[in-house]
């Protein structure tokens, strides 16, 4: 932990009463912010009542406990400098804090269990067993504790109306596409994970792609993680089908820097220091990883840190593809649990951020080039589509694909029953944009 860390920490602190009761002193390393924030908090445990000193109050009762005159006006000053306003308190400095209170804490409740065993040679009888087993179990329900985390969610309270008005269009991210929108029941539900399958090459990432853009040019922020196209043709793609620049031609286009900066800014106005694809609101930003190296974890901690050096909220998180994704040191070698540990963390990162995390799965190779695909197709493991609330499949023969045509089939989803649940596009090959979605009888 770092002493510029442990600053911002005791700067939180200074902002939430309650944690005063929960942080120790010893939490912190640093010998001048353990000093100080000793003093407030033995003030405030006494004095149950009273608010958090003012940093002239601070100065005072530092001065009259700092004998040695370690604490300078200088050091304390830099203390209390309130650094909070240089970080995203809500997806930095929170989620971090909650980290670094949690293991001191299972710290502390470790050296007590120790401290318990000490006395285990004197028990002789099972009623006093049982006694320092309950302790124990008390240490350890304390130190695993999350309680002290804050929660913003209240639940629901059932006597207000206004509750009760079901506008799901706030809770929704539109795809861009009339007729997914409608199977969708208005677009993509928020905190949702949703899956596409196809065979190899056959238009996954061209699918996950056209979302992005189209989500985009609606307003979305939009986050694509990619871990087998690399980051160049990903942006070659993108801006092929948003700057409505021939894939083809784009190597040779693109070398013109000013058209490119003219194409951008007459999607909206760029911002200061902004990325490439920017409009009014919507935003698109590409990340790499390659394969196998990154878990969801890794893209947990690119989202904050993201989040607070550029301000930017994602509205929808495209992943290409699950099964790409470094799966959990625990998760062993079984297929069915690796399936499901990577499903539930994509799931969990769509819900701590509530917006919806769209991915591509692999379909297996006995229904390459098939009229039909169901369920069944799903390769390496089961998990993955048990545990999604939409999954779609896309459907080409060698027929339509020398079409250029794609079948878009809806295989589950977990809340509604839409009767046209297919649809069918055609593939603008000059920009590789998805267009004329229309139903089909299913």
């Amino acid at each position: 932990m770092t002493s510029s860390l442990e600053k911002v920490f005791f700067n939180y602190i200074l902002k939430n009463k309650k944690y005063f009761e929960i942080v120790r002193p010893y939490f912190f390393r640093n010998s001048e912010v353990q000093f100080v924030f000793g003093i407030i908090r033995e003030y405030i445990i006494k004095n149950s009542e009273a608010q958090i000193p003012t940093p002239r109050q601070i100065l005072e009762m530092v001065s009259l406990e700092d004998k040695n005159g370690i604490i300078t006006k200088e050091i304390l000053k830099s203390l209390l400098t309130d650094n909070l306003k240089d970080y995203d308190e809500k997806n930095f400095v929170e989620p971090k804090f909650n980290a670094w209170v949690l293991t001191n804490r299972i710290k502390t409740g470790t050296v007590d269990i120790i401290d318990e065993t000490r006395n285990f040679d004197n028990i002789t009888d099972f009623d006093t067993a049982i006694e320092a087993a309950n302790k124990i179990r008390s240490i350890v329900d304390d130190m695993s504790s999350t309680s002290f985390v804050d929660d913003d969610d209240m639940g629901s309270d059932f006597d207000e109306a206004e509750l009760h008005v079901q506008d799901s269009s706030r809770f929704k991210v539109k795809s861009g596409f009339e007729t997914i929108d409608h199977i969708l029941g208005g677009g993509w539900d928020i905190g949702t994970f949703n899956c596409i399958m196809a065979e190899t090459n056959n238009g996954k990432s061209l699918w996950m792609q056209n979302f992005a853009v189209r989500s985009a040019d609606m307003g979305y922020n939009v986050l694509y993680i990619t871990l087998e196209m690399s980051e160049r043709k990903v942006l070659k793609r993108l801006g092929s089908m948003r700057l409505r620049i021939p894939i083809n031609d784009y190597d040779v286009v693109s070398k013109d820097t000013e058209l490119i900066r003219k194409k951008i800014k007459s999607l909206g106005s760029m911002k200061e220091g902004g990325d490439l694809f920017t409009n009014k609101v919507g935003k698109i930003y590409s990340k790499f990883w390659a394969a196998g190296t990154a878990t969801v974890n890794d893209f947990d901690n690119y989202i904050q840190k993201i989040g607070q050096k550029k301000g930017i909220k994602f509205d929808l998180i495209i992943v290409d593809y699950i099964t790409l994704i470094a799966p959990p040191k625990n998760a062993g070698d079984n297929l069915y649990t690796k399936g499901k540990n990577l499903a539930e963390g994509l799931r969990a990162l769509g819900a701590k951020y509530k917006c919806p995390i769209i991915t591509g799965v692999q379909v297996s190779k006995d229904a390459w080039n098939a009229s039909d695909i169901t369920l069944e197709s799903v390769p390496e493991s089961k998990a993955i589509a048990e545990t999604a609330d939409t999954f779609f499949a896309i459907i080409r023969t060698e027929e339509m694909k020398r079409l250029n045509i794609y079948r878009f089939k809806l295989l589950k989803q977990r809340d509604g029953d839409f009767l046209k649940s297919q649809i069918k596009l055609t593939l603008n090959s000059t920009y590789l944009t998805l267009e004329n979605d229309q139903f089909l009888d299913s």
